[in-house]
């Protein structure tokens, strides 16, 4: 289910075959819950796109002009693409123009994961940054968002 085009770690800080396997969904996970968090449960696209811009590491291809958008780079139509997965599963809802606001199964999966404390405090973008791979696998193995159209899905083999 990986896409190539949809890597958007530096491929110097992990393997190409890993950073090759990770969805836009997987790798803005834990940043766009973050933003919302840091934006008191809601957050305007600019505030996402700054939020991300310092929590996720884009390659030079990644801000290479999109050939189906020229006004945006890879990244934003691939953060669009994943709030567009994150707003069917329920975890976030629009609010409005350009903006989303997280839902109370967004923040179930934020403390899930551990981007907040006990008591609400939000992780520090440091720490967040250094574990943005590590959230991304766990996501993609407990939250199965979509299947593309055509595929059949998987059927135990019988001998």
């Amino acid at each position: 289910m990986g896409l190539a085009s949809a890597a958007l770690i530096d491929r110097s800080d992990i393997g190409v075959a890993m950073a090759d396997q990770l969805t836009p969904r997987q790798v803005f996970c834990a940043p766009l819950l973050s933003a919302l968090l840091f934006g008191g449960g809601s957050a305007g696209i600019a505030d996402i796109y700054t939020h991300i811009r310092d929590i996720v590491t884009l390659n030079a291809r990644d801000w290479e002009s999109n050939p189906l958008e020229r006004r945006l780079a890879r990244w934003h139509t691939s953060l669009a693409m994943a709030i567009s997965d994150f707003v069917r599963v329920g975890v976030v809802r629009e609010a409005g123009h350009a903006r989303w606001s997280i839902t109370e199964k967004g923040i179930a999966v934020a403390r899930e994961f551990k981007l907040t404390s006990s008591d609400g405090v939000l992780i520090e973008r440091s720490l967040l940054r250094k574990q943005v791979e590590a959230f991304a696998l766990e996501f993609e193995k407990m939250y199965i968002v979509l299947r593309r159209p055509g595929q059949p899905p998987p059927t135990p083999k019988s001998e």
